[in-house]
């Protein structure tokens, strides 16, 4: 087994670990990876960032978005937020071991971490983690948020639509009450890192991601970082304008008068509030 600790706080190259741990690192048994970044607001694989996240207030303040290559909702990052990510063989992957592998971690400061929603952790009734899948080449990948000192003023300026009117088939997020645990990072990763070998087993490999291949890594990072991943990537949808019914594909305009335009550009000229 496997555990990979970050020294970057950079959301992209974070992000594009993930995948590389996921689909270029074999044979060595499970993987835990553990990072954190700056501001930073991520969206899931298939959702529509025009209606998850305020964009035009992000990009005002130079907060970066990012769309991960799991599924799930739209969450917030900062160095408050401490993300953790399981990798194992898609056969042997249970959802319960990844959140029993949190709640025991979580356990030895008190808390009585409890399941709620789909895919969501909570302490008496308000959410601090939420957590998504991906499933490929025969791997499974289970991560989550710990809301440990989250700023959460900013997490709420960011999260929520900033289009109004959007018809999609795109996955939406879903709101929660949110709250953090006012944990230290650095005790809530070694706890992980304890409870991952208890739920997981096996020989334990530390190491850094500086011992990656920074090639492959900076391909990935330079996918994450294009418009075409973060807005182009978006399932189609339909969007009133000006009157005008338009449709979008691959983030842009079919048809009408903006015909073959960014709708990212369109959006923020009408300082997104398109309804």
């Amino acid at each position: 087994m496997l555990i990979v600790e970050s020294q970057s706080m950079d959301v992209y190259r974070n992000l594009a670990v993930e995948e590389y741990l996921m689909d270029r690192v074999q044979d060595c048994g499970p993987i835990l990876f553990l990072w954190r970044s700056d501001c930073a607001v991520v969206i899931g694989k298939n959702q529509n960032p025009w209606r998850e996240c305020r964009l035009d207030l992000m990009e005002q303040d130079g907060v970066p978005l990012a769309r991960r290559i799991s599924g799930g909702g739209t969450v917030y990052h900062d160095a408050g937020n401490l993300n953790y990510c399981v990798i194992v063989n898609r056969e042997t992957y249970r959802e319960d071991d990844a959140y029993d592998m949190v709640k025991q971690a979580l356990a030895r400061f008190g808390i009585a971490a409890e399941r709620t929603g789909k895919s969501n952790l909570s302490m008496n009734g308000l959410k601090f983690s939420g957590n998504a899948f991906a499933f490929r080449h025969g791997r499974a990948l289970h991560h989550g948020t710990l809301l440990l000192n989250t700023d959460l003023e900013r997490l709420n300026r960011y999260l929520g639509p900033v289009v109004g009117g959007i018809e999609t088939h795109a996955i939406a997020s879903v709101p929660a009450d949110v709250t953090n645990l006012d944990l230290e990072a650095g005790a809530v990763m070694d706890a992980l890192k304890d409870t991952f070998h208890a739920v997981y087993g096996g020989l334990i490999v530390n190491q850094s991601d500086a011992g990656l291949d920074e090639k492959e890594l900076l391909v990935l990072r330079d996918r994450q970082v294009s418009e075409v991943w973060r807005y182009e990537a978006t399932p189609r949808f339909d969007v009133e304008c000006g009157g005008v019914r338009l449709d979008v594909v691959k983030g842009r305009v079919c048809g009408g008068e903006y015909d073959g335009r960014s709708f990212r550009e369109i959006a923020l000229s009408f300082g997104c509030q398109i309804d």
